[in-house]
């Protein structure tokens, strides 16, 4: 692990930890209950106790952000390396905790947030962001299992143009997928739903197509 990897793991785990301050200066004026899920109507249907809202989602997310770029670190100690993607991936947890975590703090004050509008933004930037980053992935992150960092597939993979073609339409799919899903925050909610459906689908589609494109003999 190389001193930059540290230094951006130190980085991106003090602002997901720093939210936290946030919620401690405004911990009088939230109610003992804070909502912490809503509908995709902006309903609330799911609640915390404050402590653990406002203590327990930043270190929720610090875990789940070790978890993420911590595979990524094994990998490139193995020298399976994707430098833009691992920069990428690094800050999306970060991001994402910050952007929600103060999100969820000023709707419990009870000030007009509009909780679709954010999580669709939040959904749609890290689907855009790790689309235009995937393409640029080694073809040799793209194997069999479902640990460590890269594109996981349940059989051998043969083909390394397969592997680099099923990324690059993966990555059209989720930029794509992420530009669909901020238009439809200009109709009524169940397109998002709908959206997000389809987005999801064509994603499937594409893993059961690179069964064919990392698996078929290669040409010489």
């Amino acid at each position: 692990m190389t001193k930059t990897n540290w230094r951006t793991l130190i980085i991106t785990s003090a602002i997901i930890l720093a939210t936290m301050l946030y919620g401690m200066s405004q911990y009088a004026s939230l109610p003992a209950t804070v909502v912490t899920h809503w509908g995709v109507n902006n309903q609330p249907n799911g609640w915390m106790p404050k402590a653990l809202a406002v203590y327990g989602i930043p270190l929720i997310m610090l875990v789940l952000h070790w978890i993420t770029v911590g595979s990524a670190m094994r990998a490139s100690h193995r020298g399976n390396r994707a430098p833009r993607l691992e920069r990428i991936t690094a800050w999306i947890f970060p991001v994402v905790t910050v952007v929600l975590y103060v999100v969820t703090i000023r709707y419990a004050q009870g000030q007009p947030v509009n909780i679709r509008l954010w999580a669709l933004v939040v959904v749609a930037a890290v689907f855009i962001a790790l689309g235009n980053y995937l393409p640029t992935t080694p073809a040799t992150l793209v194997h069999k299992g479902w640990s460590g960092f890269g594109y996981h597939v349940p059989w051998p993979v043969t083909n390394l143009a397969g592997a680099l073609k099923t990324m690059r339409r993966l990555g059209q799919v989720m930029v794509g997928g992420g530009v669909v899903l901020l238009g439809s925050l200009f109709f009524p909610p169940v397109v998002s739903v709908v959206a997000l459906m389809v987005v999801i689908a064509a994603m499937l589609v594409v893993l059961g197509l690179s069964y064919g494109w990392t698996t078929r003999p290669a040409k010489h």
